[in-house]
């Protein structure tokens, strides 16, 4: 060999593996592990597998018709929710789409965490906290329904998170981004209108305030084509779903500027069950989230998380949007514990601080994590109930999906009446009637009076009364009728009755069934019965 002088040294290493690898490696793990846990928190056979009750039924009815329907049936619905509907094979399993939209927002929710640290181990274990504190919020436990709520919470964390991604690195692509996100939002949720709003002021607010007049300008021109967006997706679709019937519907949650206080204060006792959290530590958390945000550079998300609730309130009270019901507001109540999640990390970096003045050789990280470690196990600890819930845990939560039978008794109906059987079908059992009906063919009927704005026919099943019925006498002059059919038709003729136990009229119907022979001939929450007279 010959020496060549002044060369470097040769040495020979091992190769190290790739930094990328190892990188993608860590942010990678903890999202798979946030997948897992979301399949251990969740009783996902139960929920699948849950018949539909009242008000999933219709919209589950909607993709048995053609896609040129879609906009009539989607209803109240947002059209592209209904179209997702459409994309799942077996009706009886539509509910992955509200569980899919549900495990996006853990995931959105850990990506927003993850993007408030620069330091990747730091933005790991701030993204974990998020993530799990939205995964572990009884509030997802209420919300498996055929509804889009969902989806508004899904998509109100992934605006923030947008925010967030935006603002930590401008650029005119990334503003490109959310307007994208809030046009295909509104397709999915209704609240994307109200969210987007809050998102965009606090990226405007947040550059005006530091003065930075280019990106104002941005800002701006990314609001008024969001805004653009939002009413055409609005007026184009979405209005179509108010009615006057709705609105009467949610009249409890529209509480005048008088009723506000009252309104606002027994909501929110009535809603922190779902937080997990009594309403003092939960104001503690929420205000170290939000500091937390803005001490960590990321005052868009944080002016945005506080204008969602100025926006929710003024809408309440102008009567356009219900405030605080649990469903049409799960947006905000999981933005709320969002931002406690966010809170948690807040209360972390204040003991690593303390800490650190008594024993300065203490690995901060490890600080932080055992303080996150600790307020997570003992949430968790407190709500466990909540967890793997099929809905029908007594003290915790009762959902309609799991004390309806409507399919098993209309199958059930199916199977054994009768060539001259007559089956009464309740208004409120219509739905879900017709839905499992599953061999006979529907009409439309639209539009009619009432929150859905549509309803149907069973043109080939002369057999299948729907009587227009609303109190017990109205209900008692319908049965006599029928009851009189029945005895004019060949010996045996029985009058089967299909109803939902769990609509408010079902006193009305017990009291009205009081003057007639009752026969149970099913068990289970909504058997069917057999009428006649006394």
């Amino acid at each position: 060999m010959v020496a060549v002088e002044d060369a470097p040294p040769i040495r020979a290493s091992r190769p190290a593996p790739p930094r990328r690898v190892r990188a993608a490696v860590g942010e990678t793990v903890p999202v798979v592990a946030l997948v897992g846990a979301f399949f251990v928190v969740n009783d996902i056979r139960s929920w699948l597998t849950a018949q539909y009750w009242g008000d999933e039924a219709w919209v589950a009815l909607s993709v048995r018709f053609p896609l040129a329907d879609l906009p009539v049936t989607t209803s109240s619905s947002p059209i592209g929710w209904s179209f997702l509907l459409r994309l799942v094979p077996d009706i009886d399993h539509l509910r992955v789409v509200p569980l899919g939209f549900q495990l996006l927002t853990v995931i959105a929710a850990y990506l927003l965490g993850r993007s408030l640290a620069s330091e990747r181990a730091q933005g790991i274990l701030i993204g974990v906290v998020t993530g799990l504190t939205v995964l572990l919020l009884p509030v997802q436990q209420t919300r498996h329904d055929l509804k889009q709520y969902t989806a508004d919470a899904a998509v109100a964390v992934c605006l923030l998170a947008l925010a967030t991604w935006t603002e930590r690195s401008w650029s005119r692509r990334r503003l490109a981004v959310v307007v994208a996100a809030v046009g295909l939002g509104m397709l999915l949720s209704h609240t994307t209108a109200i969210v987007s709003v809050c998102v965009l002021g606090g990226l405007l607010l947040s550059v005006a305030v530091r003065r930075e007049w280019a990106r104002t300008v941005e800002a701006t021109v990314a609001g008024l084509v969001a805004g653009a967006l939002v009413a055409a997706v609005y007026f184009g679709v979405s209005a179509r779903g108010n009615s006057d019937a709705m609105r009467d519907y949610w009249d409890a949650f529209l509480p005048s500027v008088s009723e506000l206080p009252a309104h606002l204060v027994r909501q929110t006792k009535a809603l922190s069950p779902m937080l997990g959290a009594p309403v003092p530590i939960l104001a503690v958390l929420l205000l170290f989230g939000v500091l937390t945000l803005f001490r960590r550079g990321h005052a868009a998300p944080a002016i945005a998380v506080l204008l969602l609730p100025v926006a929710a309130i003024g809408l309440g009270v102008a009567g356009i949007y219900p405030l605080l019901d649990p469903r049409t507001s799960h947006f905000l109540i999981v933005v709320a514990g969002l931002v406690a999640g966010i809170g948690i990390v807040g209360l972390a970096d204040l003991a690593v601080a303390l800490v650190r003045r008594g024993l300065p050789r203490l690995p901060p990280g490890v600080v932080a994590a055992a303080t996150c470690a600790v307020l997570l196990a003992g949430f968790a600890a407190v709500n466990h109930r909540w967890y793997r819930t099929d809905g029908n845990e007594p003290g915790v939560w009762q959902a309609h999906q799991a004390i309806t039978d409507i399919g098993s008794s209309t199958r059930y109906v199916a199977a054994h009446k009768g060539p001259h059987d007559l089956v009464v079908v309740s208004g409120p059992a219509w739905f879900g009637f017709t839905l499992y009906s599953d061999q006979d063919p529907l009409k439309l009927v639209a539009p009619v009076t009432g929150t859905v704005g549509w309803t149907l026919t069973m043109p080939t099943r002369d057999d299948v009364i729907l009587p227009k019925a609303a109190d017990v006498p109205s209900i008692k002059d319908a049965l006599d009728e029928i009851l009189a059919g029945a005895a004019k038709r060949p010996p045996g003729t029985r009058v089967w009755l299909v109803r939902t136990y769990t609509h408010p009229s079902e006193p009305v119907w017990q009291a009205a069934l009081a003057d007639y022979r009752v026969q149970r001939v099913t068990s289970g929450p909504e058997p069917v019965v057999v009428i006649s007279k006394r």
